[in-house]
């Protein structure tokens, strides 16, 4: 899995970055202190999970989910806070967080969470995968229309009667 972490906390976005690596989850492709800064680059590598702050100078962590899923970001969202309001949390999960993470960050917490993130996100492409492989079989067959000789020949065949 390819991640991308915003935090404002230079010491939060080493320590997680040093987590993915030494689990083997994933490789982080990049970094960012803020929102504003943070955006652009997520368009432009594409990273499976963004790892977020919720509170960050200049934009915090739900504008800029709301603005990367303006601009139709497909990635998910894995929120990073030390807040423990419930509204606040409550109000991430509906802009479309997969999970949250509660700081002081913990390496089984984080490493327990992007495990469990990452095999939802397998079972998505799996099932995606399954959907596209069915519509092959869901285009309607032509229907050959019967003629009353052919229906009665067809029982006279399942009976074992053969012949005219």
């Amino acid at each position: 899995m390819r991640y991308f972490i915003v935090d404002d906390d230079r010491a939060s976005r080493l320590m997680l970055n040093h987590i993915i690596d030494d689990s083997a989850l994933g490789t982080v492709i990049g970094e960012a202190k803020n929102g504003e800064e943070a955006i652009p680059q997520i368009l432009m590598t594409q990273p499976d999970f963004v790892l977020i702050d919720l509170l960050m100078p200049d934009l915090d962590g739900l504008a800029t989910i709301e603005r990367l899923n303006e601009n139709r970001f497909q990635g998910n969202f894995i929120m990073i806070s030390q807040v423990v309001n419930k509204e606040m949390v409550a109000e991430a999960y509906e802009k479309g967080i997969e999970f949250f993470i509660h700081k002081p960050i913990n390496k089984i917490e984080v490493q327990t969470i992007l495990r469990k993130t990452e095999e939802q996100q397998r079972l998505k492409n799996s099932i995606q995968a399954i959907r596209q492989s069915l519509t092959s079989f869901e285009t309607p067959q032509p229907q050959t229309k019967k003629t009353v000789r052919d229906h009665i020949q067809s029982i006279l065949n399942d009976l074992g009667i053969v012949g005219e």
